[in-house]
């Protein structure tokens, strides 16, 4: 019955931007029209940064694993996981189910390869960062990875944290990091969903991978992406 299933809850705020960009990007005019999804808001899910750093991977994947088990006796067809930083256990997911899991830190990459930007700087979690999720695929790709000095690594994540702690999306210093490393060679990609959140300039040349696992989600669940 479900086309689309959502392992959410990391965080709470970013699922809720996930859900509605679906619903406002879907090309649909009356509610059957609409993609039949379910969402698992898992908040308790253990720190992904903190079980990466920590080499506590076993806890984070025991938590998670019981949602695709619940969401194959759903029956869903695809799986989307709104958190790039999860994405580093995107092989052990694989061994979990069946089931297709979109992998929105490889489609991120492909989006970019197929603009013919050959020069990317990653804004993320440290776990996603120190983890080289990115570069795995970029690498795979031959695209080019900047970069970003470890002050500014800490200072996006204290950024992310603080919308955690507070849900306050207003944050000017992020728009100033990202002047740094953003220019007509370089795209900055979005890659933490309370990034997302943030208002950012069209005239800064980034991508947000979340924007791209809202158009693969709908894709995949039989749906067109509103033009």
């Amino acid at each position: 019955m479900y086309k689309l299933g959502v392992i959410g809850g990391m965080g709470p705020l970013a699922t809720v931007n996930f859900y509605e960009k679906i619903v406002l990007n879907t090309d649909a005019h009356k509610d059957n029209e609409h993609i039949d999804l379910i969402v698992l808001n898992h908040s308790t899910m253990p720190d992904r940064t903190k079980c990466i750093i920590e080499n506590r991977k076993t806890e984070f994947l025991d938590a998670i694993r019981k949602d695709f088990e619940t969401l194959e006796k759903i029956g869903v067809n695809t799986v989307a996981i709104p958190c790039n930083t999860s994405h580093y256990f995107y092989d052990e997911f694989k061994n979990f189910t069946n089931l297709k899991i979109i992998n929105m830190i490889e489609e991120t990459i492909l989006e970019i390869k197929d603009r013919g930007i050959k020069k990317i700087a990653v804004f993320g979690t440290l776990g996603t960062l120190n983890s080289k999720v990115y570069e795995k695929y970029a690498d795979k790709y031959g695209v080019e990875v900047k970069e970003i000095s470890l002050e500014d690594k800490n200072s996006v994540m204290d950024i992310i944290y603080n919308i955690k702690e507070t849900n306050n999306l207003e944050n000017t210093d992020f728009i100033e990091i990202l002047n740094r490393y953003c220019d007509d060679e370089t795209i900055g990609i979005i890659a933490c969903t309370e990034l997302s959140l943030l208002d950012i300039d069209k005239k800064i040349n980034t991508i947000d991978a979340l924007n791209v696992l809202v158009n693969k989600s709908i894709e995949l669940s039989g749906a067109s992406v509103k033009k």
